[in-house]
């Protein structure tokens, strides 16, 4: 099962740790680190492990170690259950943190907001523009739907809607979100949840939210080309970093992991990246789609030549500055 259908099959996002476990599986310790965090709430029920429908009654121990959850059934049928403080401390979603963590894999601008909808916020935005990237959870699909229509009609304008799932996307919030071309991106099909509890886009976000960037820049397409020609001289460890962490839009994490090197191997091979292109690695990720461009425009034999004596020409002395 998908980790991200979970959080659509629990109401709340709040719930005990068995049941985070049975909806998670495998997936449930890397869920964990992402987003889960402990409820301050004190439940008084617990749900019977048996599926037979009851709910224990929760005693908790004097010497505060935890509790016995004892069966409700007439007549009782159901052996007690001895029980972990962990055990009985539901564990919740924490929004906030799981917003931050859609914005480093999808390269999004944080930038949180309340909206005033249940389950749903503003976590960042897109481009220069700034296109606003909102984040629903829901259970219910009328619940969505009615989320979408009241998006549409405070909004009116173009916006990104991601949400766990496709499960309550259904026709008509398609045709709303049309209507101020808007667009839909569920999390399953868009990201990977790794062990270590970080995400990882499935594609680079340039070309995810192609629709919402603007129009190529001249002076951005030719810091770019420019920045490209410098790269190309990098040793092919150096260049390995800048593909999976400026391209790629890898963590430096998992660049090290990738390029089999240590984390502080990498940070040392970005700040080398800097130090010869004069732009930061995080702005390089922001020039992507350009580089993919040149890229394709250097794989064309037919261009490859002209391109490439292009990019050395700029770099002789007399060169116009970028």
């Amino acid at each position: 099962m998908s980790p991200w259908s979970s959080l659509e099959s629990i109401p709340g996002l709040s719930n005990f740790p068995s049941r985070w476990q049975f909806r998670l599986g495998d997936h449930f310790p890397a869920f964990k680190i992402l987003c889960l965090q402990p409820n301050a709430d004190q439940p008084q029920s617990y749900p019977c492990p048996r599926e037979c429908g009851c709910w224990h009654r929760i005693i908790r121990r004097h010497d505060a170690t935890g509790a016995v959850a004892a069966c409700r059934c007439t007549p009782p049928n159901c052996p007690d259950l001895a029980l972990t403080n962990d055990d009985i401390t539901p564990l919740e979603v924490n929004r906030p943190k799981l917003g931050r963590a859609l914005c480093r894999a999808l390269l999004l601008n944080s930038k949180p907001a309340d909206l005033a909808l249940p389950f749903t916020a503003q976590i960042g935005s897109w481009s220069a523009d700034p296109v606003p990237a909102i984040l629903t959870i829901q259970t219910d699909p009328e619940l969505f739907r009615r989320v979408v229509a009241d998006l549409v009609a405070t909004l009116n304008q173009p916006f990104i809607l991601l949400a766990p799932t496709a499960t309550h996307l259904d026709a008509h919030c398609q045709q709303l979100l049309a209507r101020v071309r808007a667009a839909f991106f569920a999390l399953e099909s868009h990201l990977i949840l790794t062990p270590s509890g970080t995400l990882q886009p499935r594609a680079p976000p340039g070309e995810l939210f192609a629709r919402f960037t603007p129009q190529p820049k001249e002076p951005d397409e030719d810091v770019a080309r420019r920045a490209f020609a410098l790269v190309q001289q990098f040793d092919p460890e150096t260049l390995a970093v800048f593909r999976l962490y400026c391209v790629d839009a890898l963590s430096a994490a998992e660049t090290a992991a990738k390029c089999h090197s240590s984390k502080s191997t990498v940070i040392r091979r970005l700040k080398l990246i800097h130090a010869k292109t004069g732009i930061s690695p995080i702005h390089l990720r922001q020039l992507s789609p350009h580089i993919a461009k040149i890229e394709d425009q250097i794989n064309d034999p037919r261009a490859r030549h002209i391109y490439r004596q292009n990019l050395i020409d700029d770099q002789e002395p007399g060169g116009s500055e970028p």
